[in-house]
């Protein structure tokens, strides 16, 4: 077998089923599927805050994340979207967003970025990033009046 047809080969079968199509990874119907034509309108335009998972089905740490964005993604319906952009399918969003790595992850709230991560996380590592726009995320206390200490001829 050529290389070119070994190439054709793995294209076409998808290397034993490691590739499929983006409705097989897309485990929760809490998800959205954006792609350069409707990203402004379900992510830049949402009137709740958006995390966009940018992946792609060759991706083995994208597709190991995927039952924790399904996850977040549905406990955390009605109150924030969590969306997923195939790079290898929308190409301009991804450059525009200057996405070097898969998997990343952007917070979007009223149309601007929030918050990055780029590579594997936890649940919690997501869940806070997107806690934060909504201001559920655990706030350091302001700092109370400093008291005052004695100059150095009130001490004596």
């Amino acid at each position: 077998m050529t290389t070119l047809s070994v190439a054709t080969w793995i294209l076409a079968t998808g290397c034993g089923g490691v590739y499929s199509s983006i409705e097989e990874d897309v485990h929760s119907d809490a998800l959205v599927v954006v792609h350069d034509n409707n990203f402004a309108a379900k992510v830049l335009e949402s009137d709740q805050p958006v995390m966009v998972d940018f992946w792609a089905t060759w991706c083995g740490p994208c597709r190991q994340m995927a039952p924790l964005v399904s996850q977040l993604a549905d406990e955390y319906e009605g109150r924030a979207v969590v969306a997923k952009l195939d790079v290898d399918r929308s190409a301009v969003i991804p450059k525009q967003y200057g996405i070097m790595a898969i998997p990343t992850f952007i917070v979007f709230h009223r149309g601007k970025e929030v918050a990055r991560y780029e590579g594997m996380t936890s649940y919690k590592g997501l869940s806070s990033m997107l806690e934060k726009p909504m201001g559920s995320e655990p706030q350091t206390p302001e700092p109370g009046p400093v008291p005052e200490t004695p100059s150095a001829e009130e001490a004596l």
